[in-house]
């Protein structure tokens, strides 16, 4: 509806599409996933990954809780996950006993940790709340034509019903070691306990670049909050005329 609204071309592909090839991301400038794309596949990750870090395509993510479980499909009908929810101790992030090394995921237990592409992971802090975000750095082209200024708000409803009241909600993602060097912290949700998502964004010199709000209630907002609506807008019309 936001698409169409705003006046932008788009396809719809399913997740399966994605990871059987169906899905032909050379033949697009832009890739958009959002709400709550929690389980992908290796096969997935990485064509998403070489064509942003290789190839220089342009990737928004507008959702939160995303790629944190590595999944294989066992059939057309099956799906197989790589690892147990939760992870040991009943904590996402957590430092695996025999290596020492710290996990940010359960698709970091399996794989790598999904911040290497979105800039952000899931944490647990601020789940199942809801908030507007706080504006960092209003300076960004991002936030062109908005009139926010550092430390205003946006962001303030939502039409989620499960999360009402905020743009940052349900779950939410924040930036980690693993966030490419360069990643720009944008805006936070003010979720209680510092576990607002965080809106972030960076690019790379063969011309890619990746915009991640971290957040499952942000889709939500779109249509009702003219700030999260800029935004979007303004993100999406550059990586297509770019």
């Amino acid at each position: 509806a936001w698409f169409e609204r705003e006046g932008f071309g788009y396809d719809v592909y399913s997740e399966s599409q994605l990871h059987d090839g169906t899905l032909d991301l050379d033949a697009y400038k832009v890739l958009v996933i959002s709400v709550h794309p929690e389980y992908w596949s290796r096969q997935m990750y990485q064509r998403v990954k070489s064509w942003v870090h290789e190839r220089g395509g342009r990737f928004m993510y507008l959702g939160g809780n995303g790629l944190n479980c590595e999944v294989e499909f066992l059939d057309d009908a099956t799906l197989h996950f790589r690892t147990q929810n939760p992870t040991p101790g009943g904590e996402f992030r957590y430092v695996d006993p025999e290596t020492g090394r710290s996990i940010e995921s359960r698709f970091d237990r399996t794989y790598e940790s999904e911040a290497n592409l979105l800039g952000v992971v899931m944490t647990e802090t601020g789940i199942m709340t809801s908030a507007p975000y706080k504006v960092i750095k209003a300076d960004h082209w991002i936030f062109a034509g908005t009139g926010l200024r550092d430390g205003d708000v946006f962001g303030q409803g939502n039409q989620h019903e499960r999360c009402p009241g905020g743009a940052s909600g349900h779950e939410t993602d924040k930036m980690s070691p693993s966030s490419p060097q360069g990643t720009v912290l944008l805006a936070k949700g003010l979720n209680p306990d510092d576990g607002g998502a965080e809106m972030v964004y960076y690019d790379l010199p063969n011309g890619a670049a990746v915009f991640s709000v971290g957040s499952i209630t942000y889709p939500a907002s779109l249509l009702v909050d003219p700030a999260v609506s800029r935004i979007t807008a303004n993100v999406l019309s550059r990586f297509l005329a770019e």
